[in-house]
């Protein structure tokens, strides 16, 4: 950082610059999903790659190059401020829920909202530009603050995920998976039925048709598919006795005879019987398929398929045609939209399933089972849970580099330090080629990280906006980019005179800008998981996709506004 005092120009110049690069490879993103270059599922595997790999390596090479065992204290305050953010940010959210009477199918949502910030990608890159040149901020500084933005990006993590937060947006859709549930039990309790009393069975058959839903789901016609054999075998018994009281008088040699071509036919009328109905359940399947579709589907009925159990909004389900090349198929039809995103990430079916499992069974075993058992076994599945989440890729490289950056011995295997260590032949660390993988593969996590989120951009819409929920966007854009960086201000420079920062300001100011971040676009995904594709309104992704456009159109201002007034006025620099 330059000696003296900054001028205005230079800061908000500087604050200014990084955006530049962020909405640029933002807009690429928009445009690469556009012209489905980037298209869902590809997205998906990218996203997936990211966390799984490219992440770790990013915050283990940030965290044992420049954090120090004398900064052990900044972890304990990152956590304690990051509590705090998420904290205030949620109870902002609920009073703007009830002020604002937002729909309560999106309560949960809207909290989370409030909650959870883009915590890693946006600041990543805001400080990486912003420390080019050494002006204000030298390299190691803003390397230094990535450090700091990964450990924050592991707070939010362990709240959203050990700690079940992100159960806030499968609240929303509970009544979803409780109708869902309970048609599911009539069907198959109509179905069971039928199979003691055939006739009584033909009549509520007829009555249900009526009252059937135009988007009954898959796994109620499977339900009914499982019984249907069973109806067959009912209504073949049947004719079978009916034809036996008409031949008492015929001959006995007849009689044989008749008896068996009667069962040839008996054979061949099942077989065939079974074939129909596999047809028309096929049909069934294509029919509902081109229903939830609204663009047109490719002629040769060809395209790729996704990994759910629904087709591609674009695509044409149970297609006997071979699947064209990627270039040739997907790239020619239209952009993709929020639907496939549905479409793809959904797991409606599968929930809904283990509602009705987790129901049955949790029934059954109040029955047989104490009371303590009970409550062990809810703690003995939280804490594998909470294992499973600690053994993750990025909790494991943040658990494992601060560990090393905080013992002295280890870290002077990866880098130069006053520990001695004896060098490798090319007067390296013994272990400085790890760190050249991590560094090399690290440094592709933002710019991917970044077009993912044009992506999400690109793929938003809305399709209906309930009544009065403009008042709740606004508000919620203002809390976001507004009141809560007026209080991360506040709470930073209150911890800053209570020597809680010592002369390093650099996490003062990392903790400011994570205050005034909006919301992360991993929303959309878990609100994609817990929604049903087959429904005709997707009420909480149209209300999230409103909140999300509002504050990504406002960032642009408000963020170098925020760093401006930090550096000016905050940190008197």
């Amino acid at each position: 950082m330059s000696d003296g005092k900054l001028s205005l120009g230079l800061v908000i110049y500087s604050a200014v610059k990084p955006i530049f690069k962020i909405y640029f490879i933002i807009a690429l993103g928009f445009l690469l999903a556009k012209r489905n270059i980037l298209s869902v599922a590809t997205c998906r595997d990218l996203s997936d790659t990211v966390v799984s790999a490219i992440m770790p390596c990013l915050v283990f090479t940030n965290i044992v190059s420049y954090l120090k065992s004398s900064d052990i204290k900044f972890i304990g305050i990152i956590f304690f401020t990051g509590t705090l953010l998420f904290l205030v940010g949620g109870l902002i959210a609920y009073l703007i829920y009830i002020t604002t009477k937002a729909p309560k199918r999106w309560m949960g949502g809207l909290i989370s909202v409030g909650i959870f910030p883009n915590i890693s990608d946006l600041p990543i890159a805001y400080l990486q530009t912003f420390a080019k040149g050494g002006v204000i901020l030298t390299s190691a500084q803003g390397e230094k603050g990535v450090a700091y933005v990964c450990i924050y990006l592991m707070v939010m993590v362990m709240y959203q995920f050990s700690l079940g937060l992100f159960r806030l947006i499968e609240y929303d859709f509970r009544d979803e998976l409780l109708d869902k549930t309970d048609e599911e039990e009539k069907i198959c309790t109509d179905s069971e039925g039928s199979e003691r009393h055939p006739d009584v069975s033909n009549a509520s058959a007829a009555s249900s048709e009526k009252k059937a839903s135009p988007h009954d789901t898959i796994d109620q016609r499977v339900c009914e598919q499982n019984h249907s054999n069973s109806d067959i075998d009912n209504e073949l018994d049947d004719d079978d006795d009916d034809d036996d009281d008409d031949d008492v008088d015929d001959i006995e040699e007849d009689e044989d005879s008749s008896m068996s071509s009667r069962a040839v036919a008996s054979d061949r009328s099942l077989d065939s019987q079974e074939d129909h109905q596999h047809e028309a359940f096929l049909r069934a399947r294509a029919k509902e398929g081109r229903q939830q579709s609204r663009s047109p589907i490719n002629p040769e009925g060809s395209e790729l398929r996704p990994r759910t159990s629904y087709s591609s909004e674009n695509s044409a389900p149970y297609s006997l045609h071979s699947v064209v090349s990627r270039a040739s198929d997907l790239r020619r039809q239209q952009s993709q939209t929020v639907r496939d995103v549905i479409n793809e990430y959904s797991e409606f079916d599968a929930l809904r399933s283990n509602e009705v499992k987790r129901t049955r069974t949790a029934t059954s075993e109040l029955a047989v089972e104490p009371k303590g058992e009970e409550e062990t076994s809810k703690v003995k599945a939280y804490l594998k849970q909470l294992m499973k989440n600690i053994t993750t890729p990025n909790s494991l490289a943040l658990i494992i580099s601060i560990a090393i950056a905080m013992a002295p011995p280890l870290k002077a295997l990866f880098i130069k330090t006053s520990f001695y260590m004896p060098n490798a032949p090319d007067e390296l660390p013994p272990l400085s080629f790890i760190l050249d993988f991590t560094s090399y593969v690290g440094a592709a996590s933002v710019p991917i990280g970044l077009l993912l989120l044009g992506t999400t951009l690109a793929r938003l819409q809305v399709d209906k906006m309930p009544p009065g929920f403009w008042k709740t966007a606004l508000l919620i854009t203002i809390a976001r980019l507004v009141i809560l960086p007026i209080f991360g201000v506040g709470l930073t420079t209150g911890f800053y005179r209570g020597g809680w920062y010592g002369d390093d300001f650099l996490v003062r100011f990392v903790s400011v800008l994570e205050f005034g971040l909006p919301n992360a676009t991993s929303l959309v995904y878990f609100t994609a998981f817990y929604t049903d594709p087959a429904a005709e309104e997707h009420l909480q992704m149209d209300c999230l996709a409103i909140c999300l456009i509002c504050q990504y159109a406002v960032l642009w201002i408000s963020l170098p506004f925020l760093t401006t007034f930090t550096l000016k006025v905050s940190l008197g620099l």
